[in-house]
């Protein structure tokens, strides 16, 4: 019984009382100022770096070497029971984890600034390898964060911060980064950056880790009840379905978005508008999905805007088919399509990660988290790899009626979990009385 109680999240079940007390715009102030602090640097080093320099001239498959730095978003679950742990600073847990994290992420982009854009790939990568895993830790300890204080009614808000830091990142250390480099050039760029990545810790004062959200049984103060690990997360009920979900919901997606690019090229849309629709076109539809899932999640319960989110892939996917099949005019419809698709992706990032954030335990919320995290994006990676592969060998045609197919399965699989998750919350809310009881004698 007491397995059950510890893995069960009282935030997942309709039955939990609604907590009245309005939070504070700073709390507010504070989820953003975390998010932005990893969105922009992220975005630097994905879009700006490589661009930047392949316009200094250095070869192609040195700058695809870059795509090394992805490894400790992948892999931050192994270490994040140690973040969980550890309270590096007096400051207080999570907060000390990002202060450390965050000065790593300016010293790095200050150590590009020095090397330039003309240094070996070798120091290039040396130096972006130190800000990914700066950036991964700091993702680890604000996903604890924001899982221990949010909510259920709240879930669907923060996480829509969650997406819209990360539009806000494309747009400030892609879109804007790539401007000024081309204007201003490398080093000023590059120094803004640096100032830019060090006023969210202007925001940190105000972080209390402490208050409605924190862990009941750590008694209002910043510590652990358990030693986090690993198979802490494997021993509690229901997990594995959460898993699951994590792992086929975007099953689908990687595939098609990693040839998205390619087929608008390959449509006619030049490569400046390409670049408008991947960069500012896509940040600005991240900000408005994000807004609309925070209020589809308000209005409706997560496995209905989940379930209704996979239905408009299918849908969304099938236009691009029809459209290879030329069944769909030309290069407007596709980019208003193109950016229909970026804004259901973020609105299946901010549900997605509303179910992450309820299914986490709040003793060990940076290692849940991580671990469902990491599994959806390696999932997502896989999938991509595979479109890459299926365009080849079957053409355009043929990787959107796979796409198709894959996400009806995906569908099917989603609504087949999520039913299962049901059952089992019903079984962990008939069980807690018992407990509860049990443990009153």
């Amino acid at each position: 019984m007491a397995a059950v109680m510890e893995g069960a999240d009282l935030r997942t079940t309709p039955a939990a009382p609604a907590v009245s007390a309005k939070r504070p715009w700073r709390f507010w102030a504070v989820l953003v100022a975390l998010y932005v602090a990893q969105g922009v640097p992220s975005y630097l080093m994905i879009m700006t770096v490589p661009a930047a320099l392949r316009a200094a001239g250095m070869p192609l498959q040195q700058v695809g070497m870059l795509s090394i730095l992805m490894l400790p978003l992948v892999l931050k679950f192994i270490w994040a029971p140690w973040v969980d742990r550890l309270r590096p600073l007096r400051w207080g847990h999570r907060r000390g984890w990002i202060v450390c994290t965050q000065v790593a992420t300016v010293v790095s982009v200050v150590a590009l600034a020095w090397a330039g854009p003309q240094a070996p790939i070798g120091l290039i990568v040396g130096i972006g390898m130190c800000m990914a895993l700066s950036i991964a830790t700091q993702d680890i300890a604000t996903d604890g964060y924001a899982t221990q204080q949010l909510r259920s009614d709240e879930l669907g808000r923060g996480n829509a911060i969650q997406a819209a830091s990360v539009a806000g990142g494309v747009l400030v250390g892609g879109s804007l980064a790539m401007f000024l480099v081309e204007h201003w050039g490398w080093y000023p760029t590059m120094g803004l950056m640096a100032l830019l990545c060090l006023l969210p810790l202007l925001a940190l004062p105000w972080m209390q880790e402490a208050g409605p959200g924190a862990n009941a049984l750590a008694s209002g103060k910043d510590v652990q009840p358990h030693r986090a690990s690993i198979r802490q997360f494997f021993s509690r009920p229901g997990v594995w379905t959460a898993l699951g979900l994590a792992v086929v919901y975007r099953l689908s997606e990687g595939m098609l978005r990693s040839m998205e690019s390619s087929y608008l090229l390959h449509s006619g849309l030049s490569l400046s508008q390409v670049g408008l629709i991947a960069g500012s076109g896509a940040a600005i539809a991240g900000l408005a999905g994000s807004y609309l899932a925070a209020r589809w999640l308000q209005r409706r319960s997560r496995a209905q805007v989940l379930l209704g989110l996979s239905s408009l892939r299918v849908l969304a996917f099938v236009l691009f088919l029809l459209h290879s099949m030329q069944w769909l005019g030309g290069a407007v419809p596709l980019a208003v399509l193109a950016v229909g698709l970026s804004v259901q992706r973020y609105m299946e990032m901010v549900a997605l990660y509303a179910l992450f954030m309820s299914t986490a335990s709040r003793r060990q919320p940076g290692t849940d988290f991580s671990i469902l995290a990491c599994a959806e994006l390696t999932s997502y990676m896989l999938s991509s790899m595979a479109g890459g592969f299926i365009a080849k060998q079957f053409q355009f045609t043929g990787l959107f009626a796979t796409a198709s197919v894959i996400a009806v399965g995906c569908w099917l699989a989603t609504y087949w979990l999520l039913q299962r998750q049901t059952a089992q919350t019903e079984d962990v809310q008939a069980e807690a009385p018992m407990v509860v009881g049990s443990a009153d004698t």
